[in-house]
């Protein structure tokens, strides 16, 4: 763990400021891991955050916590665990993701007034946001990466994901997404699955959920982590893996495994997640569906599907 800094002769020198009411909440996820969160205070007369190297969070009883930037990979302005597809896209330098999802990358300069950030872009012109438009500030790629549990796609995996078929994205906070195809029993179906969900806070998974690999999402041999979970839409399939179902028929896992399913009725097609409790989810999977019929029928609330 590291070593925090704590300096109140800096900050009564430079304390022209210090205000909790009006200032937004921040968490810091740091290199190591930990996460530390509270108000985004500031000092001085230029109202700033970021003082001789060192980032701050407030406390109960008027002190702060202070951070050297360097140990902070993420700010993260409204919790839960990003997307894959958001932390693809982080390259060397730091990286702003706005709350529509917009991304940009520059250099984080400061925070002033507890709801404002100053940004330099590629350009090098210097930039204001409202802190309640910003999602994140990645300042460290590499640990986030390793903080949110993110390994890039092999160039062997993208080559044999399909270039056709239906995209579905699988909202984790949904109990179905309706993939606008209908099957038939007997149908092989093809499952091609990506990206990344949080199941619970701190905890991210894969489309194989918290178990060992795809067999362990498929429930073709028990998992060794949580076995038998009462509750949950597939009981033995591990924790928060990609289901599908038939109609409201029983749920089968799909994992990461790619080889053709034969399906187990005829009827409407449904893809979710195996998790008994959905609204502490956030994130989706990407499945790219082959081998299966489409109807016309629009997809339902929440699930997004191109062709």
């Amino acid at each position: 763990m590291f070593r925090r800094i704590i300096s109140t002769a800096a900050l009564v020198a430079c304390a022209g400021f210090y205000v909790f009411a009006a200032a937004e909440r921040a968490t810091f996820i740091l290199t190591d891991g930990e996460r530390k969160s509270g108000p985004v205070v500031f000092h001085g007369d230029q109202h700033e955050n970021l003082i001789n190297g060192y980032l701050n969070l407030g406390v109960d009883g008027g002190k702060d916590m202070t951070f050297p930037i360097n140990q902070v990979a993420v700010i993260d302005f409204v919790g839960g665990a990003p997307p894959a597809s958001e932390l693809a896209q982080l390259g060397t330098r730091h990286m702003l993701v706005m709350r529509d999802g917009a991304t940009q990358e520059g250099r984080f300069v400061n925070l002033t007034g507890g709801d404002t950030l100053f940004w330099e872009n590629t350009a090098g012109q210097q930039q204001r946001y409202a802190i309640q438009a910003i999602a994140r500030v990645y300042l460290n790629a590499q640990s986030a990466r390793t903080v949110f549990n993110y390994t890039a796609p092999s160039a062997a995996s993208a080559a044999a994901a399909p270039t056709g078929g239906t995209t579905v994205h699988v909202d984790a906070k949904q109990a179905w997404t309706d993939t606008g195809l209908t099957v038939r029993e007997g149908d092989r179906v093809t499952f091609h699955a990506s990206g990344e969900i949080q199941v619970a806070p701190g905890e991210t998974v894969t489309p194989d959920g918290n178990g060992l690999g795809p067999s362990e999402a498929t429930g073709t041999r028990p998992s060794r982590t949580r076995v038998n979970r009462p509750g949950y839409p597939a009981p033995a399939v591990a924790a928060g893996a990609l289901l599908g179902r038939i109609d409201n028929g029983s749920p089968f896992g799909i994992g990461t495994q790619t080889q053709p399913l034969p399906m187990p009725a005829s009827g409407r097609l449904m893809l979710g997640v195996n998790d008994s409790n959905l609204g502490d989810n956030s994130g989706a999977f990407t499945v790219v569906v082959s081998g299966a019929g489409r109807t016309d029928a629009p997809a339902a609330a929440g699930g997004t599907r191109r062709r």
